[in-house]
């Protein structure tokens, strides 16, 4: 086992930039391009620095974990970083680099659709280069999770777009039950599962129109506008959806049979009742008679289980697929149920 002082003198010997600029020039060679064609919304007579290097400093930030903006530029205001950054951006007469407020200033003034076509680009990149087939699922779909987040939160409303919730409390001091009004922000992510590692295809920010809306925004309307460009950037691609339970409905049946994607979502037991009911009368009859073959035993060193599977449920025209997996070891038991369209063997 290595320990942490080997560990760290393994680590001198890696030259991290070097390993950057190698993955940069293998993947994606024309990334430094792609930043300098950012439309700049900026006031040209007052610009310093180029869009290059105002987002290759977030994206060097992001990939060194660095928690703040304010973090960012107290760590990278050193000589070593500044050529580091001109070497990665071709750019030997760079001398500065921009503060945290100039870049913030030009992040909150550019147009989101810009930095989505490069993430669109460099993820064609990687599906044209087939880097990543090895993780298909079944050797055939793209599993793509979609998931909704919250981000930010808020005591008092923040812009005419905030999402918000009330939440009743009890004063301390009066004893009294009051409401308090919580604002926030959400965002529904779609993101490619490949190994350990996810990266963000889609995003669709859950927002309100105005502050005046009936009917706040949520996270499923959220999800028929993120399919809706999903499936116009990507026409051809074999997506198989991956979400909790709450997508386990008729309407997104529909949009996956509409967009030729397959599903396989978490399933709780009051989600589709009908679904539910079949799932178990069938598992319990198959019991009775002494059927296994829908179910597979799990054995391992330090877990046990099996897995039961119906196929072919009916469910307003659309056949779905129900499996369930039960595990045990010494600690706890637990129960995992899936719906799913692709047919389990």
């Amino acid at each position: 086992m290595v320990t942490r002082k080997e560990k760290r003198e393994k680590e001198k010997e890696v030259n991290y930039l070097f390993e950057l600029l190698k993955t940069q020039n293998h993947f994606f060679k024309n990334l430094n391009k792609l930043l300098k064609t950012i439309d700049d919304p900026r006031h040209q007579s007052y610009i310093t620095y180029d869009t290059e290097v105002l987002l290759m400093m977030v994206i060097l930030k992001n990939a060194c974990n660095l928690k703040s903006m304010r973090e960012m530029t107290n760590e990278f205001n050193k000589e070593e970083c500044i050529k580091n950054l001109g070497k990665l951006l071709g750019n030997e007469d760079l001398e500065e680099l921009p503060h945290y407020d100039t870049i913030n200033d030009f992040l909150a003034r550019v147009n989101p659709a810009e930095l989505e076509r490069i993430r669109i680009d460099m993820i064609k990149k990687l599906f044209k280069k087939r880097c990543f087939e090895s993780y298909r699922i079944n050797g055939k779909y793209w599993g793509i999770a979609i998931d909704g987040t919250g981000i930010f939160t808020f005591d008092k409303k923040h812009c005419e777009h905030c999402l918000k919730r009330e939440r009743k409390y009890i004063d301390k001091e009066t004893g009294e039950e009051k409401i308090k009004t919580i604002y926030m922000h959400h965002v529904l992510e779609a993101k490619l599962i490949v190994g350990n590692m996810v990266l963000s295809v889609a995003s669709e920010f859950i927002e309100n129109e105005s502050e005046d809306v009936e009917k706040q925004d949520c996270e499923l309307n959220a999800f028929y506008r993120l399919t809706a460009r999903l499936k116009d950037t990507f026409k051809k691609l074999p997506i198989c959806l991956i979400a909790d339970s709450l997508y386990a409905c008729e309407n997104v049946f529909k949009q996956c049979k509409a967009n030729n994607w397959n599903y396989l979502f978490r399933f709780k037991e009051d989600r589709i009742k009908s679904i539910t009911d079949e799932f178990q009368a069938l598992k319990n009859m198959e019991e009775e008679e002494g059927k296994k073959a829908n179910v597979v035993k799990i054995r391992e060193s330090e877990q046990r289980g099996e897995i039961t599977w119906v196929n072919d449920i009916d469910y307003r025209g659309f056949g779905v697929n129900v499996f369930e997996c039960e595990l045990e070891d010494e600690k706890r038991k637990q129960k995992f149920t899936f719906i799913t369209d692709i047919l389990n063997p």
